[in-house]
């Protein structure tokens, strides 16, 4: 196989890599390695598909490697950090992307990845430092604003609502960034700025369970109790089994 038919063979395996097509693309990698049973990429990329798969065993003997073979390739190092907090290994996940970082300390997949593995170990100072630095270097990363507005939101910091505001702006067409920043404000008693929200998300014709059972709670926050009650039952003809709607149904009675 040429350098030329071997560029190809590598697009087109990650084009069908970002269809979910991991089959197809598992087949055209092997081929490669099957020509270079040593080539650092083939192993790196073959790798990401079993992780997506859910087969770490796999993922991780490719991945392994590809760092023997290429060491210093920091991407390589950051992936295998993900791989290893998939893998519920936090500490050796934090020691592989931080080696990630002394070859690169721009790396910005790194530090939005260390924001989610500190945030998993409960590491929360840790965790806002990380994704602050992800955003210095990429401040369109939808992502990492809304990891952050979410921490925010937990922390019950106020910084919460200039994150999820950028989320928003960044992902018009998403439910989940409205949605959050909604149940972030009714957390903040700001109902009428919630139902805002959450009504753009009805004009969206994005309406689902938790959409209208926010809606209810809000409108109850207003002392609404005839449009809670609405929102509530609506909740509850999507998932008859939604137990928090007919929770908060209940407690209008």
């Amino acid at each position: 196989m040429s350098k030329f038919l071997i560029k190809q063979a590598f697009a087109e395996a990650m084009d069908l890599h970002k269809q979910n097509r991991f089959e197809e693309a598992k087949v055209i990698y092997n081929k490669i390695l099957t020509v270079n049973e040593s080539e650092p990429n083939a192993h790196h990329l073959i790798s990401l598909v079993f992780m997506a798969e859910g087969d770490f065993e796999n993922a991780k003997k490719h991945i392994e490697i590809a760092i023997d073979k290429a060491p210093n390739q920091a991407v390589f190092h950051s992936n295998y950090g993900s791989l290893l907090h998939s893998m519920g290994e936090h500490q050796l996940a934090i020691n592989a992307i931080k080696a990630s970082l002394k070859l690169d300390k721009k790396l910005f997949q790194s530090y939005y990845s260390l924001g989610i593995v500190y945030t998993d170990m409960q590491e929360h100072e840790k965790a806002v430092e990380n994704y602050i630095k992800a955003l210095e270097l990429n401040s369109e990363s939808s992502e990492a604003h809304n990891n952050l507005a979410n921490l925010f939101s937990y922390l019950n910091n106020s910084e919460a609502e200039y994150h999820y505001e950028k989320t928003i702006t960044l992902t018009p067409n998403e439910i989940y960034p409205r949605l959050n920043m909604s149940n972030y404000l009714i957390k903040n008693n700001k109902f009428e700025d919630s139902l805002k929200h959450l009504n753009e998300i009805i004009e969206m014709g994005l309406e689902s369970k938790e959409v209208y059972n926010s809606l209810g709670v809000s409108y109850k926050g207003l002392n609404d109790d005839k449009n809670a009650s609405k929102m509530f039952k609506k909740s509850l003809e999507l998932d008859p089994n939604f137990t928090l709607a007919q929770k908060n149904l209940d407690s209008l009675d």
